[in-house]
């Protein structure tokens, strides 16, 4: 299991696809804290010695990076994720690995492949912006951690569920566009079908400061249940 989220983690951290999200996330937290340094001087609005803001001003900082992962994060997990089953299932390197592990520490190893890649360039992000601005927020960077496994969970079934990564590809754009517009519409409407809906999204448990982000660690956790289940019951 840990052999093949090694593996996963390291040919992701290699692929020219995540290079370039590394970056754009690294140029979204740089602006932002500019951003932010310039509003702090321009009015004076942060008060260094006040302990008790210290911790939003943390918040602040981290704002650019945090509003690139609520928009552009489902579309970069999906992207990265979709095909991390399937494309084994489909070059006939799945029934290697049927015969070497188990199915669910297939499925294991592989996604937390892919969550340990996607917390380290999280990392990265955040501590770019501690170097920069001396703050790190715990807060910011756990709730972005829990929002992005909860679309590697997603995108986990739904390598499963399609066999053909070119089709899986093609659908995860779609899911990766359509999910924010969906939830943020969820969020702020008066329908009650779409107020229903917006329980099942992550975005609804990043609202308040406090620990409600661990509703979506548990989110996370069902799906990879359910990607085990799938896989158990799928023909390789």
């Amino acid at each position: 299991m840990w052999v093949i989220a090694k593996h996963e983690s390291l040919q992701l951290l290699k692929s020219v696809k995540s290079i370039l999200v590394l970056l754009f996330l690294l140029g979204c937290a740089y602006a932002g804290v500019s951003v932010t340094e310039l509003l702090k001087s321009s009015f004076d609005m942060m008060h260094e010695n006040d302990l008790s803001v210290s911790g939003s001003e943390a918040m602040v900082h981290s704002i650019g990076l945090s509003f690139a992962i609520l928009i552009f994060g489902p579309l970069f997990a999906f992207i990265l994720t979709h095909d991390v089953m399937n494309r084994d299932i489909e070059q006939r390197t799945m029934r290697f690995l049927i015969t070497k592990t188990e199915r669910q520490k297939i499925v294991l190893g592989k996604v937390i492949g892919h969550l340990i890649f996607w917390f380290t360039i999280i990392t990265i992000s955040y501590l770019l912006i501690f170097i920069l601005s001396g703050y790190f927020s715990f807060l910011a960077f756990f709730q972005s951690a829990s929002f992005i496994s909860v679309f590697v969970g997603l995108a986990l079934i739904l390598s499963l569920i399609i066999k053909k990564p070119i089709f899986s590809s093609f659908i995860s754009i779609l899911l990766g566009i359509a999910f924010p517009i969906l939830s943020f519409w969820a969020m702020f409407s008066d329908k009650w079908v779409l107020s229903v809906f917006k329980y099942a999204t992550p975005y609804n448990y990043l609202e308040d400061d406090n620990m409600l982000f661990f509703v979506n660690f548990a989110f996370t956790t069902v799906y990879i249940l359910l990607a085990i289940y799938l896989f158990r019951k799928k023909d390789v």
